[in-house]
């Protein structure tokens, strides 16, 4: 069954980082113009002629300053403007993830990251990155 959104053009991919037994995943805060803030995994939208591999390890260097390596294909869930992929990605202990930059957003007045950390996975239920994670792992 094709789900269908304003728009399935706008693919996107996230990176679920895992440590400590499967407790704690390493997420993102976003700040909307309004000031609201949510939490998600590392990611975005796929550039013009990347892979969905390519854009996952791009978009948690961008992110968080992390390199990775994949691990697997998790799961797929809709969100507002199309589909998003979010894979398992394995990285070097030794790396201390930092809040990176979006930089489509190098040019504007508002940045979306806001911070990033090591959240624990039961304080996050109701998220649906979080809640997709949980019936895969």
């Amino acid at each position: 069954m094709e789900i269908k959104t304003q728009a399935n053009t706008r693919p996107r991919v996230s990176a679920a980082v895992i440590r400590n037994n499967k407790l704690e995943t390493l997420m993102v805060q976003h700040k909307r113009k309004d000031g609201t803030e949510y939490w998600q995994f590392p990611g975005g939208g796929l550039e013009k002629g990347e892979s969905p591999d390519q854009a996952v390890l791009r978009e948690l260097k961008e992110e968080t300053g992390l390199d990775g390596k994949i691990v697997r294909e998790l799961f797929t869930i809709p969100y507002k403007h199309g589909l998003s992929t979010t894979y398992l990605i394995e990285t070097d202990r030794n790396q201390t993830p930092v809040l990176g930059i979006d930089p489509e957003e190098i040019d504007q007045d508002h940045k979306k990251l806001a911070d990033l950390g090591w959240m624990k996975i039961s304080d996050h239920r109701g998220n649906p990155e979080i809640e997709a994670l949980l019936e895969v792992l």
